[in-house]
């Protein structure tokens, strides 16, 4: 079995040779939820700073949508996606 090296599937080399990588992940969601966990003190909020932290953030979605719609500022560009580089043979495996 022929193997791959890491500099097929690992973002660092990516990263490393200048590619802005701004989603790491290839899950939207996965990408949100990193976002939104950074936005705790701590690993494990209290449930009040959990509704507090996720009022805000609502507030804040619903002003985005309402200043897109009213053209006071542009939707929110979304990172290019990158193609990973597939290696041929890749079909043949068994």
């Amino acid at each position: 079995m022929q193997s791959y090296g890491a500099d097929l599937w690992n973002v660092e080399s990516m990263t490393a040779a200048g590619v802005d990588l701004q989603n790491r992940t290839d899950n939207p969601l996965e990408s949100y939820n990193r976002a939104f966990s950074d936005r705790f003190s701590v690993k494990h909020p209290s449930l009040l700073s959990f509704v507090e932290t996720a009022k805000e953030e609502a507030r804040r979605f619903v002003q985005l949508i309402d200043d897109v719609k009213q053209n006071r500022r542009d939707p929110p560009r979304h990172a290019q996606s990158v193609e990973p580089r597939i290696p041929n043979d890749f079909d043949q495996f068994e």
